[in-house]
């Protein structure tokens, strides 16, 4: 059975959802629709709950956002089988089929990033070929990003137990930094955000805007428990990158794959 793809996507953007129908459909892969929390709907007393729980309060739109990924991975749990998490922005590969498939077998991986954002990521020196030109190395440390991710029903619970103790952080943050994960990166990228078509010489299919970080961030009434929080988040940081130095190495990904939408 083919894996599945989650789109994460809010009902006022239409465009998106047929771009990714349209694109899923040429690529072969079946998908189901998760719909995005809104901002504009998040409630006030919802937004308290989560605001202040990571390194510096959090906008509206990164509670909502990162909600809407935990209704992804709620609906890992729910399919039984690892599924290819998308925000509804994401631009694929014409491998990802092919990927996914391969992907399928690797039952030592709770979460695989198939995603680049022009920003160095490390990684394992060690790789393994996972199909044609791509191979499958363990990602140590990452910097942004979570358009685009593989994720087993296993990778879910954790991170969903990681929320329940420690609170809502920006979703691509608690992925990277939250509980410890065998994380896979694929090499080369298969999978950039729209917003990313012009640093790699790319057309982009679809007009795309984001109003994450059009919004000022919000001033806390004391930035102690924040700065305790980014401390200890720094230290891990560290840590697991002196652990695995002499093994990986830092490494600014390229995607591959892209002519089908230029």
């Amino acid at each position: 059975m083919s894996m599945h793809a989650l789109v994460i996507n809010l009902e006022c953007s239409k465009e998106r959802l047929e771009f990714q129908q349209q694109q899923l459909t040429v690529l072969g892969i079946p998908f189901l629709r998760i719909q995005a929390v809104s901002a504009k709907d998040l409630g006030d007393a919802t937004y308290a709950e989560h605001a202040n729980n990571w390194e510096r309060p959090l906008r509206r739109t990164e509670v909502a956002c990162a909600l809407s990924h935990i209704q992804a991975w709620e609906t890992v749990i729910q399919q039984k089988s690892p599924c290819l998490i998308l925000e509804d922005d994401a631009l694929l590969s014409t491998h990802t089929k092919n990927i996914l498939d391969a992907l399928a077998y690797q039952a030592d991986y709770d979460c695989v990033n198939l995603e680049t954002r022009a920003r160095k990521k490390r990684v394992s020196r060690n790789k393994s070929h996972l199909w044609g030109n791509f191979y499958l190395s363990k990602l140590i440390q990452d910097k942004s990003g979570a358009a685009a991710y593989v994720l087993w029903p296993n990778g879910a619970k954790l991170l969903l137990k990681w929320v329940r103790k420690h609170g809502v952080g920006l979703a691509d943050a608690t992925i990277a930094l939250g509980p410890k994960l065998c994380h896979g990166q694929v090499e080369p990228a298969a999978a950039i955000q729209m917003d990313c078509c012009n640093q790699y010489g790319l057309s982009c299919p679809i007009e795309t805007s984001t109003s994450i970080n059009n919004i000022p961030k919000p001033e806390p009434s004391s930035w102690h428990p924040f700065l305790w929080r980014r401390l200890r988040g720094q230290v891990r940081i560290a840590v697991k990158k002196l652990s695995h130095y002499r093994l990986s190495e830092s490494v600014e990904l390229r995607p591959y794959g892209f002519n089908n939408w230029e």
